[in-house]
């Protein structure tokens, strides 16, 4: 069945039964193809191609990990698949133009079950040949393609395709307190397992100076016996070490401070003293983590893991939870189905991802029920547009001292993440290095919530001044950075240069030397922000002339510079910005 989208695109759709309906509407330079499936259907495709033209790059959702195949370039199309479900990626690409601009952008409405997306250049061709192959529907269903071809920067194009599915009833976020958005501290990086409640306390009331208002408690925190972390994991209870909890949370929340624990939801571990009854219930065994994977479409394992989240929640008074490894849940493709041995007896669902949906709609309802400001942290990659309906925080995925990696992550987050908050990979440097450089990472993430992960009370003084001046800096402009229009350039070089503008502010944070920064007009504050290696930027102003002043890595002012038309050199200092208003 072949559909015109508009004069330039053709799309052919292959495998649908008679019985399918597909509508197409083209407004304003975006289509919509609506396919109304009347019966169950076994799956099916929907192919198109375009001129490669002066498209230079892929873009995908996904994080950009080490073993995606083409995560950051153009792939040809025999090497471009991605996958979309729930607890894995978005279903979305956009191909960008040499000047960051949008030159097709396809989104798919279906968030839960696996969708696959291919996008490349023919060898033979040289046009960008784009497929989407959905899967078995088991009951009659409505899919939607979005298919964006305006001139407007690839962000926009994103971010529109974010407000499309937001939209729609299934998929609307869920509620972000204020208490999401403020600078939160993480005991990974600092402690690991070491963690102690003598050491949270210390670093709560430390973090006071630098206004952190939330503490996570990340893993080692839960009894740990026999072979690790994730061989005990399923039970969930507080360690000897934390054996007055509900104590230990009430004094750190008398400071002024939300408490947060971390739940690797998923596992199940043969030391657990719930293994023995899980038996039979299990999906598969995950030989890296030494953990098993517990079978979500089992109605009495849900509950028990619903049951087990909000007696955390209740019985120790905390602000809410990170709930880790969601994308474990998926079943690794070297993998068979136990369900399908046993005719899936037990189960109340056949697809895994459906009974996933079917878990965090009653977690987020039992939880939200306990306390409506609840926090739920969900982790890149599994932040499909259904997910912002179970959690209000979204966070960067690990990468540990990677500037680049934790920028290039948080900017994808944001693109598709509305006003769902999106958190920083947890940052951590070292004591040894100078306080620009660790300002360094701090501006990589300025455009998200800065998750803090050293041990306060053995940073060095000059580091200290200088993260009690940034958090403070990050503070005031917080709405500009979070909120403003997000506008990265050139994808394809990791966003060397990241803007955000209101309807009176910008800012302009320069990632690598040698790159001119167009002056925003019409402004009445501007801020521009040096993350690069070298103190010499270059301003490219076509208005009126503009004084501004200098300020270091510790927010201290250097003087002032007049500005005057045209390009030109500035001096600012390394992890320091210029401010005008």
């Amino acid at each position: 069945m072949d559909c015109m989208i508009s004069n330039r695109l053709r799309m052919e759709l292959k495998g649908l039964s008679p019985s399918a309906q597909v509508k197409t509407e083209w407004h304003d330079g975006i289509g919509i193809v609506e396919i109304h499936l009347a019966e169950p259907c076994p799956g099916f495709s929907a192919e198109w191609r375009i001129p490669q033209d002066d498209i230079q790059f892929r873009w995908v959702a996904d994080a950009g990990k080490i073993g995606v195949g083409y995560p950051q370039f153009l792939p040809p199309d025999w090497f471009s698949k991605t996958t979309s479900q729930l607890c894995c990626r978005v279903p979305v690409f956009s191909l960008v133009g040499a000047d960051s601009g949008n030159r097709l952008t396809a989104a798919i409405s279906e968030s839960i079950l696996p969708v696959e997306l291919y996008t490349g250049i023919s060898e033979y061709s040289f046009q960008a040949e784009c497929r989407i192959v959905f899967p078995a529907f088991s009951q009659p269903s409505q899919v939607q393609i979005r298919l964006d071809l305006r001139k407007i920067p690839f962000s926009q194009a994103l971010r529109d395709a974010a407000a499309w599915w937001e939209a729609m009833p299934a998929y609307s976020p869920m509620p972000v307190p204020e208490t999401a958005l403020e600078p939160l501290y993480s005991t990974w990086y600092s402690y690991h397992h070491s963690i102690s409640p003598e050491a949270v306390e210390q670093e709560t009331k430390l973090g006071l100076e630098y206004g952190i208002g939330t503490v996570i408690v990340d893993d080692g925190w839960q009894k740990i016996c026999g072979a690790g972390s994730y061989a005990s994991a399923g039970e969930w209870v507080p360690s000897a070490r934390f054996s007055n909890l509900k104590e230990h949370v009430q004094r750190v929340q008398a400071m002024g401070v939300r408490y947060l624990l971390w739940v690797a939801l998923p596992f199940l571990g043969e030391d657990s003293p719930l293994f023995p009854m899980m038996k039979g219930k299990l999906l598969y065994f995950s030989k890296g983590l030494n953990t098993w994977v517990v079978d979500p479409r089992f109605p009495e394992v849900r509950a028990g893991l619903i049951q087990r989240c909000a007696r955390l929640v209740e019985s120790f008074g905390l602000d809410g939870v990170k709930i880790d490894f969601l994308d474990r849940f998926p079943l690794p493709s070297d993998c068979t189905d136990p369900a399908i041995g046993e005719e899936f007896a037990g189960r109340d669902c056949k697809s895994v991802d459906e009974a996933v949906a079917v878990l965090l709609e009653g977690m987020c309802h039992a939880l939200r029920a306990i306390r409506s400001d609840i926090l739920i942290e969900f982790r890149q990659d599994y932040n499909a547009p259904a997910m912002r309906h179970f959690a209000n925080l979204f966070r960067a995925s690990d990468c540990p001292g990677d500037r680049i990696a934790n920028r290039r992550r948080i900017i994808n987050l944001r693109l598709l993440s509305g006003n769902t908050a999106v958190h920083s990979d947890m940052l951590g440097w070292c004591g040894e290095e100078s306080a620009e450089s660790a300002a360094r990472q701090l501006w990589n993430v300025v455009f998200s919530v800065p998750q803090i992960s050293v041990r306060l009370a053995d940073l060095p003084p000059e580091h200290r001044r200088m993260l009690r001046a940034w958090l403070s800096f990050w503070k005031r402009h917080r709405d500009l950075f979070l909120f403003g229009a997000l506008i990265p350039l050139h994808p394809e070089l990791n966003y060397p240069v990241v803007v955000a503008d209101n309807d009176s502010s910008a800012a302009v944070v320069l990632y690598a030397e040698q790159y001119a920064v167009r002056w925003p007009e019409g402004k009445q504050r501007v801020l521009i922000a040096n993350a690069s290696a070298s103190e010499k930027v270059l301003i490219d102003l076509e208005g009126p002339g503009q004084s501004a002043e200098i300020h270091d890595c510790f927010g201290e002012s250097r003087g002032y510079i007049h500005l005057h038309p045209g390009l030109q050199t500035v001096r600012i200092p390394c992890s320091g910005y210029l401010e005008a208003h």
